[in-house]
């Protein structure tokens, strides 16, 4: 293939799949549908205490009052649980889980196909 004088070769561009990139709202989503999830800063405090809980996710507008509450039993703990501070609001979080309400915290029993708890390591 020849080119004219001024005239140079188009570059591909380099293509990244969809695939590649970790997605959190999906693998929060997957989490909700294959594993066991709980739901609410009540539920998530007093499981804190049994030591069952993987991974608890905390949405960014979660109250302060919640978030100091989990952070200080979290930290009384012999082996504190990973917190991981969500992007997401709660009403993201919520719609999220297929839920038509708020969730600030949620808590990972069991993450089943979900690779959520990759964020951790």
């Amino acid at each position: 293939m020849s080119y004219r004088r001024g005239q140079e070769k188009l570059k591909r561009r380099k293509r990244t799949s969809a695939k590649s990139l970790w997605d959190e709202g999906k693998e929060i989503n997957v989490a909700v549908k294959t594993g066991k999830i709980l739901l609410g800063a009540r539920s998530v405090t007093r499981e804190i205490s049994m030591g069952d809980l993987k991974l608890i996710v905390l949405s960014h507008n979660a109250p302060s009052e919640i978030k100091d509450e989990i952070t200080l039993l979290n930290n009384c703990l012999e082996t504190p649980i990973p917190v991981y501070n969500s992007k997401n609001s709660s009403w993201d979080l919520g719609s999220i889980c297929g839920k038509p309400f708020w969730v600030s915290v949620l808590g990972v029993l069991d993450a089943g196909d979900s690779s959520i708890l990759k964020v951790v390591k």
